[in-house]
């Protein structure tokens, strides 16, 4: 009986060990995307029933057609289980603006997410500020 106790504790480990490094990845993909233009990509791990998510989908697509991006997301808390998780991120996010705009901007903040496991994998289900993503102002420069 003992044994048995350990292999299921040992299992839940790994449960939890590979949710959280699947959340993980799914906020690296997301930073990729943005980086590499594909809001779209962006946008699948967003689910659409978040608040607000009409208007955080078109401020990102709106930023990525407009701008060059370059991001990069440092982990500084994940808290969960397989299930869900509330993650804390440090977001650098560099912008720069297409043909004729000379807008640079460079934002870092601490984004608040929670993450739930979906029939199709991890999705974000809350995204604070929703307003990070939106494009610069042009008094932005």
């Amino acid at each position: 009986m003992r044994r048995l106790f350990l292999m299921v504790a040992m299992s839940a480990a790994l449960v939890s060990g590979d949710a959280k490094q699947d959340v993980i990845d799914l906020f690296a993909t997301m930073a990729a995307a943005l980086s590499e233009s594909s809001p779209q990509v962006f946008l699948r791990a967003i689910d659409p029933a978040m608040p607000g998510y009409a208007l955080f989908a078109a401020a990102v697509n709106a930023l990525a057609m407009q701008n060059t991006l370059s991001n990069s997301v440092v982990f500084v808390k994940q808290e969960g289980d397989d299930r869900s998780q509330v993650v804390e991120l440090d977001w650098l996010l560099e912008i720069t603006g297409k043909a004729e705009s000379h807008v640079f901007v460079r934002r870092e903040t601490m984004v608040k997410c929670r993450v739930e496991r979906r029939k199709r994998g991890w999705r974000v289900v809350a995204f604070d500020p929703p307003d990070f993503f939106a494009p610069p102002s042009s008094d932005a420069r």
